[in-house]
């Protein structure tokens, strides 16, 4: 069992040059996917000579709704989380999606996600009901496969909570509006649950730091990890609504 929303992101990858262009000396070295954008924004005014000359460029262009240049990149995480959080989560069209399959994966294991607002009822037999139903849904999966019942089949009496995995890549222009996207569907008591969750952004934004800096922990950009908390800790993690500070 996953408890208490012990949801699990990772940034796997991130799209930038194969090797730096900046033609001028005296600016920093942008990251990989900052020269790729404005390489790629420059193309259009034909100006590619000038490339890293301002630190800015990036920023002034979204600034004036130019922001076609940033889908040149994109960020790629891995997602553990509830059947209920991805079936949100898809939503979003502009993406490409790698999910755990249930047609060709048993699941054998008992492993779901419980809310944690079940325990914060006064009634405790809420939390009882709860978890009498993932029993009896489990039992009745393995039931169906002892029967000889295809997975692809059997899967239907399996709940929502049932955990899942999930790999997600969104360009940077997406990954700008994902969250605004997710505020405007999001019904009243998400965004308290969201509220309530405020205090977990800090280690949250692990994972949008990666993507400011194209660098995780171990400066590879590829272990910006954030776990626990609930389906909007996942939001904050992969939040990059402010990305303006990196681009």
């Amino acid at each position: 069992m996953i408890d208490d929303y012990n949801i699990e992101v990772k940034l796997l990858a991130i799209t930038g040059l194969l090797q730096p262009l900046s033609l001028s000396p005296s600016t920093p070295p942008s990251s990989p996917y900052e020269e790729l954008i404005e390489y790629a924004g420059r193309l259009c005014w034909d100006t590619t000579s000038k490339l890293g000359s301002n630190s800015k460029r990036i920023q002034e262009w979204i600034k004036i709704g130019h922001e076609s240049v940033i889908e040149h990149a994109s960020a790629t995480f891995y997602i553990k989380a509830s059947q209920v959080f991805t079936h949100e989560l898809v939503r979003h069209r502009l993406a490409s999606y790698s999910q755990r399959s249930q047609r060709y994966v048993k699941e054998t294991e008992r492993r779901y996600i419980k809310p944690i607002e079940l325990s914060q009822v006064a009634d405790k037999r809420a939390s009882d009901i709860f978890e009498k139903a993932m029993e009896e849904a489990w039992e009745a999966y393995g039931e169906l496969l002892r029967l000889g019942i295809k997975p692809e089949i059997a899967r239907y009496v399996l709940p929502n909570a049932c955990e899942t995995q999930i790999v997600m890549t969104m360009n940077f222009r997406e990954l700008r509006h994902f969250e605004v996207g997710w505020e405007k569907r999001t019904p009243k008591s998400g965004k308290i649950e969201r509220r309530r969750c405020q205090d977990e952004r800090d280690s949250a934004r692990k994972v949008h730091e990666g993507v400011s800096r194209g660098s995780g922990e171990n400066g590879d950009g590829r272990e910006a990890i954030v776990t626990g908390g609930s389906p909007s800790a996942v939001l904050a993690a992969i939040d990059v609504s402010d990305l303006g500070e990196g681009i």
